[in-house]
């Protein structure tokens, strides 16, 4: 048998159609990332006209900042059990950067939004809605705070302790990203040796350099 088509958003329904658009863009990001993302073809999948997308959502910059707030979101959710798992540092960070790549495949390769996240930033010359800003940095920090405290409980439970509180977040944010990078871009291919060895080595090496002994 056929699969049934959607059922077609009525009219006036307005929170289903923005719903409609997310779901259009979320699809295609996934399948073929930011780059992908063309407003008018994004209307067609979504079953309304260009003009009532840009009445959501006046970019696909904006639109893709939405979807990756709720990525992040959903990254945390993700991460809530494997930090309650009470895992060894470094297989907390293994696990940490695996995940990590996930949404990175999507959401990271293409886009930064670490100018509309500092906060001297002008919430109001910003080229996102002042909410989304808010959201953005809101999930943000609720990331980091799962993460950091999953971090220090892990080293506690071996007698060691996080070495700086204010570097440490920054410097594994450019781990992750760096390592994510490679991960999914063609230089992975031009390792000699599997990923679940760069993988592990990695965790073991970040394990060291963010704690010491207590």
């Amino acid at each position: 048998m056929a699969a049934r088509a959607p059922a077609k958003t009525k009219w006036g329904d307005r929170e289903q159609r923005r719903i409609d658009i997310l779901d259009a863009a979320r699809a295609r990001i996934t399948t073929d990332g930011y780059l992908s993302l063309n407003m008018r073809d994004l209307a067609a999948a979504a079953g309304v006209s260009p003009a009532t997308l840009y009445s959501y959502f006046a970019t696909k910059e904006e639109l893709f900042a939405t979807l990756y707030a709720e990525a992040i979101r959903a990254h945390t959710e993700i991460l809530r059990p494997i930090v309650a798992e009470a895992h060894d540092l470094p297989t907390l960070l293994e696990l940490v950067i695996e995940e990590y790549v996930e949404l990175y495949r999507s959401f990271g390769r293409h886009f930064t939004l670490w100018s509309t996240m500092r906060h001297d930033v002008d919430a109001d010359a910003a080229p996102f809605p002042k909410a989304l800003i808010i959201e953005l940095r809101t999930a943000t920090v609720e990331n980091n705070r799962l993460l950091m405290q999953s971090i220090r409980d892990a080293a506690s439970r071996t007698g060691r302790r996080v070495v700086d509180e204010q570097l440490v977040p920054s410097f594994l944010w450019s781990a992750l990203n760096g390592l994510a990078d490679h991960f999914t871009t063609e230089r992975r291919s031009l390792d000699g040796f599997p990923p679940e060895r760069l993988l592990e080595f990695a965790a073991q090496r970040l394990a060291v350099a963010i704690t010491a002994d207590d």
